[in-house]
């Protein structure tokens, strides 16, 4: 699921996805080569300074709009001229948008955003095209670059997410104040009931028709699990025992499984019918990371390393492989271990099959971008993208295996 907002701090493996991720930060050469190579100076590309490094603040994207072309966009650093009537909270920024050919890279159209703030902008839905946002009005563009309406709403936007199959979108919004006509169809609801009219309300909307399925009030923004047509829940039950349950948008909720864990699960769906299930383990700051599917059978188990924080994630739209990075720091992670910038030594990208949990590629992205969105897989999950030493570097991916 694509986010708006931070992320929870997880990490890389302890047997042999450890050791490829160190073969290919210690090796410059590793793996395959890339089936294109495209230098980022020349578009106007400039990285961004190490001050930011722990901001997480939104810069950049990759992403595939089809088979020969990418949409990269990238903030320019200049000064800008405040408008008259921007409240004085905007943090405006010039981001350039460009379609680029493949494999030449090619500029073929190009356009600049002004943007108010610095949080994530721009989200891949499916078919060649995007979710884009200015404050809290969302637009759809494609590979013209032109901006369609999609929603506006008259509280800010606390968070935007994308389904890993691209059928659905959840807006959370600000204050109690709503744009109601925006919002009229909505028919149902999900969550606790909470009082005093929680500031938070979260709506889950078709990304085909704009049709809310489900709204929900939060005293703050979430993270909503999408898989299917439904949810994830973590209900707490004896002795660090966890169930995790599968609620549907219509109709029933069932018991996908029962998990041990010191801390509270979180859930990370990287497909349509497969989730990651991130629990803690009784001694460490390491997790257990297990992957499940809607029938609750257990496809793959991993333990992830806590010295490397704040993971992103880019998924296939078909739900064969996801891309996973994540920053790696210098010492393991705690409550009495803060991080600060020169504690992060890398920023690693693995490309995982979704089912079994092999590691297919690793590359280190450079400049190290805490926000993450300099990487990208395409929609079949074949090709995988990397924006590395100065350049945007497309690789092939072997083929996806029947499962």
């Amino acid at each position: 699921m694509e986010v708006m907002g931070l992320r929870k701090g997880t990490c890389a493996l302890i047997t042999a996805i450890a050791c490829a991720f160190c073969y290919a930060s210690s090796t410059k050469d590793a793996g395959p080569a890339p089936q294109a190579r495209i230098p980022v100076a020349p578009l106007g590309y400039v990285p961004p300074s190490p001050f930011y490094l722990t901001a997480r603040l939104s810069s950049i994207s990759i992403e595939f709009i089809d088979d020969t072309h990418l949409l990269f966009t990238f903030r320019l650093p200049a000064l800008m001229k405040r408008l008259p009537d921007d409240p004085p909270t905007d943090e405006d920024q010039i981001v350039r948008a460009l379609v680029l050919d493949l494999p030449s890279g090619k500029v073929s159209s190009s356009t600049d955003w002004r943007m108010h703030d610095r949080s994530r902008y721009l989200w891949r839905l499916g078919n060649g095209r995007f979710l884009v946002r200015q404050r809290s009005e969302l637009y759809t563009t494609d590979q013209t670059l032109q901006f369609h309406p999609f929603l506006t709403s008259d509280a800010p936007l606390a968070s935007v997410q994308i389904s890993p199959d691209r059928h659905w979108i959840v807006i959370e919004a600000e204050g109690k104040k709503q744009d109601r006509q925006a919002f009229a169809s909505a028919s149902s609801a999900f969550g606790d009931a909470l009082p005093n009219d929680p500031p938070v309300q979260i709506f889950i909307l078709n990304a085909e028709d704009r049709s809310v399925v489900a709204r929900a009030r939060t005293l703050n923004a979430i993270e909503v699990p999408m898989m299917g047509d439904g949810r994830l829940q973590a209900i707490e039950g004896n002795h660090n025992k966890w169930i995790i349950r599968y609620l549907p948008f219509k109709g029933e909720g069932r018991e996908l499984t029962e998990i041990e864990s010191s801390c509270h699960p979180t859930e990370e769906p990287v497909s349509h019918d497969v989730a990651l299930v991130f629990t803690c383990l009784r001694s460490g700051n390491d997790h257990l990371v297990s992957a499940i599917n809607l029938e609750g059978k257990l496809l793959w188990q991993q333990r992830w390393e806590s010295r490397y924080i704040w993971p992103t994630f880019q998924l296939a739209q078909n739900g064969s492989r996801f891309a996973y990075s994540s920053l790696e720091v210098s010492h393991s992670v705690g409550p009495m271990d803060p991080i600060d910038q020169d504690s992060i030594e890398r920023q690693m990208v693995g490309v995982f099959d979704t089912h079994s949990g092999q590691l297919l590629l690793a590359k280190n992205a450079t400049p190290v971008l805490s926000a993450g969105q300099n990487y990208a897989l395409s929609p079949d999950g074949s090709r995988f993208a990397i924006l590395r030493e100065g350049a945007i570097e497309v690789y092939a991916l072997p083929p996806v295996s029947a499962n």
